[in-house]
């Protein structure tokens, strides 16, 4: 068991599977974020999901199944991609970084690598704070945060002030978020597929008295 408390700092653990999920909901500007990095050492790569989601627009996805393999900080650079998320201050602050080109795709398809769609640069440059306790997650934890600063899509660029979620694991399982409370409007829909797994990884994002995003069902 690896001790949260010790390791929750600014690069991998060595030779285990290192998730860092970091998303957000902006109530005003009804939009919503998604910046995922998952270091893979027996696969000798990186995972990567960077989304942005409008309401009522197509959501813009990087996806990168094949970045290369980093061991002391979370940095990323491949073909059209630059990615960082580092650790300003432990268990307190962080900050994430990208420059990158994404593809707007249908919010009903399954978003694979080798996806179509309008070929739109994305970047982010994003202040996260935490606001409540570490809480465990399986092998891993879980904490609500702030995330302000600013997020590019093409040509515009939004200045954000949201609520949501980090969440770090390194038991090999992606998060399983709570599906949406009856009655509450699910505003977007992000399907993604990941290697080795049966099935799509499908989420929604919510407005509301607690914005934030929630698990759907296929």
């Amino acid at each position: 068991m690896i001790d949260p408390a010790i390791i929750d700092r600014g690069g991998p653990y060595p030779g285990t599977v290192d998730l860092i999920d970091i998303e957000w909901v902006d109530q005003r500007l009804g939009m919503a974020g998604l910046l995922r990095t998952v270091v893979r050492p027996e696969s000798g790569c990186t995972w990567f999901l960077s989304a942005v989601c409008r309401r009522e627009r197509e959501p813009v996805v990087v996806l990168d199944y094949d970045l290369p393999l980093v061991t002391h900080a979370f940095e990323f650079r491949g073909a059209g991609i630059w990615a960082d998320i580092a650790c300003e201050e432990e268990a307190a602050r962080w900050t994430g970084g990208l420059e990158a080109f994404g593809l707007a795709v249908d919010p009903g398809e399954v978003v694979t690598p080798d996806s179509f769609g309008d070929r739109i640069a994305m970047g982010l440059d994003l202040d996260v704070e935490t606001s409540s306790a570490l809480e465990p997650d399986g092998d891993g934890l879980v904490h609500e945060v702030a995330v302000a600063g600013e997020v590019l899509v093409g040509s515009k660029a939004f200045e954000i002030d949201a609520v949501g979620v980090r969440r770090r694991r390194w038991d090999d399982y992606l998060p399983v978020l709570t599906p949406p409370t009856p009655g509450i409007e699910v505003v977007g829909r992000l399907a993604v597929r990941w290697p080795g797994l049966p099935s799509a990884e499908i989420r929604g994002w919510v407005l509301g008295n607690r914005p934030g995003w929630v698990g759907l069902s296929a």
